[in-house]
């Protein structure tokens, strides 16, 4: 039996940067992964010559977020990152760029014009009610809205919440989800000034970025910071069982590993699974977390369909679709003059995959017959993108548990942006902790 100074369960993005970082200050690491790769959805590879992502990825907040900050202090190696360029709605057959200041709404013309207006007072008024009562945190989009617009924008207003949340409707989607997407601070750190200067001037996506090399040059990146002589890395190692103690023991099919400190990436729901005796409230708590499933389809294209850099937001109709011309971003991604393009659907909560293919596939080639005979390639991926689905019921995970020296992270324990960036803000979450707690 060996003894760590810390054993991380899970190596996926959350995983691996909480292993970089306890490393990095000084812990003798052990990370626990059950598959034969690390990254799990930050992860690229080869299709026919294409280099697909697990699933279309976007880095927002990297200038001042909690992945810079990672990067910043932990990182030996640092990714090269490309400017995201602009997100388009495609809507009724046009293009627009989204619009993300005052102005820019009431020139949104794929929405009524009196839409447009009760829309951009409604938002204009949303700042002060959030920091006069903060009970309307919980409010959802739905309520806010009410019945004062056209069916034609409630289906728009539906497929950007279920983007901003993983496919629920604006009857379930927070208002603060979108409060949260306008800045870096906590909700109870912003001032009336800061939310009002965003909505009246914010200028787009300045600073969300796509990985040169692809999603996977982000976990490179970690695995080549990682100092080599403080960290053992074992795959195709399941965390069976954890022996929770003043010593804990770390039970895999294959061996078993004693330390003061777990820190679980896992899915939280899974937690009283493999840990027993937690309180009975806080399991309770866990399983009632709901994660997200997707479908990604990536179709390899013989010659460039798509001309502009950013992405696209398919608002005709469902399935929704988020569409990412990633070789736009790195030619590399695709062979010579070709283009490779991924489409992320959220799948419903009762739908099957194998069904949604072909409805995914024809939704695609309906709002873009054109593209069907370019496409050489066809590669379809299922995906949990988010460990938890952000919505005004549900509840997340703490960073912080029950058990002493026990501690999650991942998307399913911050309440904060999403996909690798809510993940990087967890991490920084346990490091907070870790500190108060005089762990690190």
């Amino acid at each position: 039996m060996v003894d760590y100074d810390a054993i991380v369960v899970g190596g996926g993005i959350s995983g691996l940067l909480s292993t970089l970082a306890l490393s990095k200050e000084g812990k003798k690491v052990l990370l626990l992964e059950k598959d034969s790769y690390l990254g799990g959805v930050c992860r690229s590879y080869n299709v026919d010559g294409y280099t697909v992502d697990t699933g279309p990825h976007i880095i927002t907040r990297l200038e001042h977020g909690p992945l810079k900050a990672l990067m910043d202090k932990y990182f030996e190696f640092t990714p090269v990152f490309i400017p995201h360029g602009k997100y388009y709605v495609r809507l009724g057959g046009r293009v627009l760029p989204f619009p993300w200041n005052l102005s820019a709404w009431l020139t949104f013309d794929l929405l009524p014009p009196l839409d447009r207006v009760y829309l951009m007072r409604t938002l204009f008024s949303v700042s002060y009610l959030f920091s006069s009562d903060p009970n309307l945190q919980k409010m959802s989009v739905g309520q806010l809205i009410g019945e004062g617009v056209s069916p034609e924008t409630k289906h728009f207003l539906n497929c950007m919440c279920a983007f901003m949340t993983g496919g629920t409707s604006m009857y379930d989607t927070p208002v603060s989800r979108f409060i949260d997407s306008e800045h870096y601070k906590t909700l109870s750190d912003q001032n009336l000034v800061d939310k009002l200067y965003s909505i009246l001037m914010k200028e787009g996506a300045t600073d969300q970025t796509y990985p040169k090399k692809g999603i996977q040059s982000i976990t490179d990146s970690i695995i080549a910071s990682l100092p080599k002589e403080k960290v053992t890395i074992k795959t195709l190692e399941e965390v069976k069982v954890i022996e929770a103690g003043k010593k804990k023991t770390v039970a895999t099919e294959k061996d078993n590993y004693t330390t003061d400190l777990v820190v679980y990436s896992g899915l939280s729901r899974d937690l009283p699974d493999v840990i027993k005796n937690l309180p009975k409230d806080y399991s309770e708590k866990l399983r009632k977390i709901k994660n997200i499933r997707s479908l990604s389809l990536w179709l390899g294209l013989k010659k460039r369909v798509f001309e502009f850099q950013g992405s696209e937001i398919w608002a005709d109709g469902e399935p929704y679709s988020w569409v990412v011309p990633t070789s736009n971003y790195d030619p590399e991604l695709a062979p010579k003059g070709k283009q490779l393009v991924g489409f992320g659907f959220i799948l419903p909560k009762d739908a099957r995959p194998e069904d949604y293919k072909k409805k995914a596939l024809d939704r695609i080639y309906k709002i873009m017959p054109q593209m069907e005979k370019q496409v050489e390639m066809t590669h379809y991926q299922y995906l949990v993108p988010e460990k938890a689905v952000w919505t005004v019921t549900t509840e997340f995970a703490d960073v912080k548990t029950p058990v002493d020296g026990l501690y999650l992270v991942g998307t399913d324990t911050t309440k904060k942006s999403m996909g690798v960036t809510r993940a990087s803000y967890s991490v920084n979450q346990l490091l907070e902790e870790l500190r108060k707690d005089k762990k690190i």
